[in-house]
């Protein structure tokens, strides 16, 4: 019976875990809207869209201006969640980019996107930083 139980306990922790993440995340520069996750849980797992616009950042990767959201939001795939951590990627023409989003336990969050090495090299050949971790933060549903 113990075990049972515990097997119990151990099924829903992914869930559990998902559905912490899942919800309405934006981020907004200047009172803008710029970025919008939308994660919800799929059985264990989680799935979503992201949404976001063109942003321009400074010689130290902080935010300078940023776009209006495209019309269309791009579904993700390859999530995966270790604790606090969602790992995901979305098309982008005829490249994936690549996210990683740390939730806190304030309806914080913080959104980075994972450049190649090779991507990387080509910001700085051009002079321009990588960005900085984008603040989200969940939306009251």
């Amino acid at each position: 019976m113990k075990a049972l139980v515990l097997a119990a306990m151990l099924a829903a922790i992914p869930t559990a875990q998902s559905g912490a993440a899942a919800g309405v995340w934006t981020a907004e520069f200047n009172g803008k809207t710029f970025i919008k996750l939308e994660l919800h849980t799929e059985g264990a797992t989680l799935a979503g869209s992201i949404n976001g616009g063109d942003i321009q950042v400074d010689d130290h990767g902080d935010l300078r201006q940023v776009g209006d959201l495209r019309t269309d939001a791009r579904p993700i795939f390859d999530v995966k969640q270790q604790g606090a951590t969602v790992t995901f990627s979305a098309k982008d023409d005829d490249d994936s980019d690549q996210f990683e989003l740390r939730i806190g336990n304030d309806g914080h969050a913080e959104l980075r996107l994972i450049l190649t090495e090779a991507f990387k090299a080509e910001l700085a050949a051009n002079g321009v930083p990588a960005p900085k971790p984008f603040v989200l933060t969940r939306q009251s549903r």
